[in-house]
């Protein structure tokens, strides 16, 4: 099972910094360029300028994206932009957020988590397959920064909800440290220092099975690097301190945790006609047209075992494809469980984009986008060819499949609210 332990985080100086707002970001792989150029005229501190820096011609290592990164957190440590804690503490985090008609708060904590070992069983259990490149690129990070700028997202099972009572009770006599809003949601931050605490989260979380919500990339690169780092003649404390991964755990809850979809854009159907791809798609599904307006959201006219999507052409043209039978799927993918053949985005994924579109999982090709208007919106304007429109996958799903040690394709969920970057860092040398 994994190790829980506290670390002494790296968090911006509170006296030079009163509105933080300005300086954190979402994770990397959700910023897109629009929104990373905004980030960087926010501040020049802004932790985006670490996690996603803006490329340029390199013409040298000592110039890459991954240099300037590190010479910017060096820089900002010796100026003090930066400040470590002098204790170790595991980090209390809670989000506020409106999702419907629901107010929800949602609160874990960050702290560092060993990583599977080799030849033991796994207990830390991913549910998305990854791509080599998004890896190598956080390595490379990796290797250049020695820290963990930001936190993967993981959960653990405790249906007493032992940890999260815990957690509630330490931080009602304590102020937090960090108050700040973002996007609509309140972030708030303590520090737990007490060892007793301390030892009493991390042996409860520690005997759980963990199941990776967000950051597979960064897990399975901090682990390249992990091994890496063994070989190497580097400090010890470097070699101790890769052994883990800086990780904001919040408890597997239906409540607490709010899956949507991830909606995919395509943006080259090669020589394809829409009205090929029509024909192509009524042998596997049903297809309805309607008006976009129409059908702005999936609901359930369709049976909820049977697979459904949205497509959008353009023009206003909206069509709702229900998959005709189970049986369809189950000819066609054979190297998989039932229980992975019948989540929405596999047969998406290996129907439609792969057998249809003749589009590899791997391929750029593909976007991913939240927002299902946006998606729609940017048909509309030429930029991608297609919209497919998804129900979100359920928080069981996600539990189920990652214990068959299976892979959903990639983007298969997206947790929200994700966790900041920038609330606290781990150091690794």
């Amino acid at each position: 099972m994994p190790s829980i332990r506290p670390f002494k985080g790296i968090v911006y100086n509170a006296k030079r910094f009163k509105d933080l707002s300005r300086l954190v970001s979402p994770p990397y792989d959700v910023i897109s360029k629009i929104m990373q150029n905004e980030l960087y005229r926010k501040s020049p501190y802004n932790i985006v300028r670490l996690i996603l820096r803006n490329s340029k011609k390199e013409n040298s290592v000592k110039e890459n994206r991954y240099a300037r990164a590190a010479g910017n957190f060096k820089s900002w440590i010796k100026k003090n932009i930066l400040i470590q804690d002098k204790s170790p503490a595991l980090y209390i985090y809670s989000q506020e957020y409106t999702y419907g008609q629901k107010k929800i708060e949602r609160i874990g904590f960050m702290g560092r988590m060993s990583f599977n070992g080799s030849g033991e069983k796994k207990s830390v259990l991913p549910h998305e397959n990854t791509l080599m490149l998004p890896k190598l690129d956080r390595l490379n990070l990796l290797r250049a920064v020695r820290a963990n700028l930001e936190p993967i997202f993981v959960l653990y099972q405790d249906e007493g909800h032992k940890v999260v009572d815990i957690l509630k009770e330490f931080r009602s006599d304590a102020a937090p440290f960090i108050d700040t809003d973002f996007e609509n949601v309140r972030h708030r931050m303590w520090r737990l220092q007490n060892r007793r605490i301390i030892s009493k989260v991390g042996s409860v979380v520690g005997s759980k099975e963990i199941f990776i919500a967000d950051g597979h990339h960064r897990y399975e690169s901090s682990r390249t690097y992990s091994i890496e780092i063994q070989g190497k003649r580097t400090p010890q404390r470097l070699k101790n301190s890769s052994k883990f991964i800086m990780a904001y755990f919040a408890e597997f809850n239906d409540y607490t945790l709010t899956i949507l979809p991830s909606h995919r854009l395509i943006k080259d159907i090669g020589i394809l006609k829409k009205r090929d791809i029509i024909s192509k798609i009524e042998a596997f599904f049903y297809i309805e047209k309607t008006s976009y307006e129409d059908a702005p959201i999936l609901k359930p006219r369709a049976s909820k075992e049977l697979s459904v999507f949205g497509m959008y052409l353009g023009k206003g043209d909206f069509y709702i494809l229900k998959l005709k039978d189970h049986g369809i799927v189950d000819r066609l993918i054979r190297n998989y469980s039932e229980e992975w053949r019948r989540l929405d985005v596999a047969v998406l994924h290996l129907l439609l984009i792969q057998y249809v579109l003749r589009i590899r999982d791997d391929d750029d090709n593909v976007e991913f986008i939240k927002d299902q208007d946006e998606a729609v919106r940017l048909v509309d304007c030429g930029k991608y060819n297609i919209a497919f429109i998804l129900n979100p996958t359920s928080l069981s799903q996600v539990a189920r499949i990652a214990k068959l040690g299976e892979r959903m394709p990639r983007k298969a969920t997206y947790f929200y609210p994700k966790p900041l970057s920038g609330l606290v860092i781990n150091k690794l040398d």
